[in-house]
């Protein structure tokens, strides 16, 4: 159900959502700087997973944008943590600073900035920020999504309008997560039950879910900072997201998360069902 939003909270939000766009772009300069040289150095977390210098300088980046422009606002994010979560507004920011690590140290386009804003807790305003593809979509709750290409005149975005799942083009980040997750059987079953699938990487595929050039994602392993963002985008956009059971609507804390049109996402709950 899409929570009412009290006018001077949603003012705050409008206030902040407007910050985010100078914020991301900001932390988008930083990438730019590192992507078109290949000038950084990559570590491993404890989990094996890869974070470059430029991850760390980013979020520092909107960090202190935040930290300056909205002290007291909680804060969440994937490389200094969620020490500071709670704040004393009533706001939260929940950011990633690089979505698609991966993309980013391999040299392909197809990575993000994340930045979600929460009052008590619900995703109510979000950012995606695509610094090499110069491409963006924002929206706060109650007042549409919206999706603009460099400087062009952004555009509503919507999703799409397949009903069926046999006619949908679904999209998951890649058949790793699957497989250390002990589920590469719910990945084969996604693929029969679907006319096509592709990995188009992280949170681009959730991009093109929101602005309807694909029908859904599925994704095995998310984090808050993953998703938060995204949530009132897609919502905004006339989609719906959930964990693989299909009742918890909206919940960026759902570890197997379904980003889908809304048209088919049932028929995915139901092919997934066997792994929720």
């Amino acid at each position: 159900m899409t929570p009412t939003i009290d006018h001077d909270i949603k003012a705050g939000l409008q206030e902040r959502l407007d910050a985010a766009h100078d914020i991301a772009k900001a932390a988008g300069d930083i990438l730019r700087h590192y992507f078109s040289g290949q000038s950084f150095s990559v570590e491993d977390k404890a989990d094996g997973s890869p974070v470059p210098t430029a991850d760390r300088e980013a979020e520092a980046c909107i960090r202190k944008s935040i930290d300056v422009a909205f002290p007291g606002d909680g804060l969440i994010g994937e490389e200094y943590g969620s020490d500071d979560a709670d704040g004393t507004t009533g706001y939260r920011w929940v950011i990633d600073p690089i979505d698609g690590t991966i993309s980013f140290v391999h040299g392909v386009p197809m990575f993000g900035i994340l930045i979600g804003i929460e009052h008590d807790e619900q995703p109510l305003a979000g950012m995606m920020e695509f610094p090499i593809l110069d491409e963006r979509a924002w929206a706060l709750r109650g007042s549409g999504a919206w999706h603009q290409i460099r400087d062009a005149q952004p555009a509503a975005a919507r999703v799409s309008k397949t009903n069926r799942l046999d006619e949908a083009m679904v999209c998951t980040t890649s058949f790793d997560y699957f497989r250390a997750h002990e589920f590469p059987d719910a990945y084969v079953a996604l693929g029969h039950a679907c006319r096509r699938t592709r990995g188009w990487s992280d949170c681009y595929c959730e991009l093109l879910v929101c602005t309807g050039r694909i029908d859904a994602v599925v994704e095995p392993e998310l984090k808050r900072w993953d998703i938060g963002a995204i949530v009132p985008i897609l919502q905004e956009a006339g989609g719906r997201y959930s964990d693989w059971t299909g009742r918890r609507d909206g919940d960026p804390g759902s570890a197997r998360g379904i980003a889908s049109n809304g048209l088919v996402h049932d028929e995915l709950v139901k092919v997934l069902g066997p792994w929720a």
